[in-house]
């Protein structure tokens, strides 16, 4: 029985290393264009004219997919598509992982530059409550 739970926690890190090449990829397509510098962008009015021009994506920090809250202002943030689809991708991750009883917990944290609400980066750790072994952490850049 413990082969079969290291096996499920090997094949949640490969599916999470896999969700980093992709969204490597996405952002090697983006590097003709110059990175976007969002430390001025302070205020919800901001960001949400950034969403309307399609420069930035509305999202729920703890992804509601996975049981985040939907109407907490705390869990409402701004990131760039690019980054979004690096998320998106680590979501069905998550959720493999989860159905599969390979992790219980997860924990997100956003990282700020300045006063800038969008976060430079997204750090995801997940690992079993009651299983050593098999954790992992993911980062998805956002600018």
């Amino acid at each position: 029985m413990r082969w079969g739970r290291l096996a499920l926690a090997i094949a949640g890190l490969l599916l999470a290393m896999s969700a980093l090449i992709l969204a490597s990829a996405a952002v090697a397509r983006e590097k003709n264009r110059p990175p976007e510098d969002f430390s001025n962008i302070t205020t919800k009015a901001a960001a949400n004219r950034l969403v309307k021009e399609g420069r930035l994506v509305k999202i729920h920090y703890f992804p509601t997919e996975l049981g985040g809250p939907a109407k907490d202002r705390h869990n409402i943030g701004y990131i760039t598509p690019e980054a979004e689809e690096a998320r998106s991708l680590l979501i069905s991750v998550l959720e493999k992982d989860i159905d599969d009883a390979a992790i219980d917990e997860i924990r997100i944290e956003p990282h700020y530059r300045g006063d800038s609400i969008v976060p430079t980066r997204i750090r995801f750790k997940a690992w079993h409550s009651q299983r050593a072994g098999g954790e992992y952490e993911t980062v998805v850049e956002v600018w």
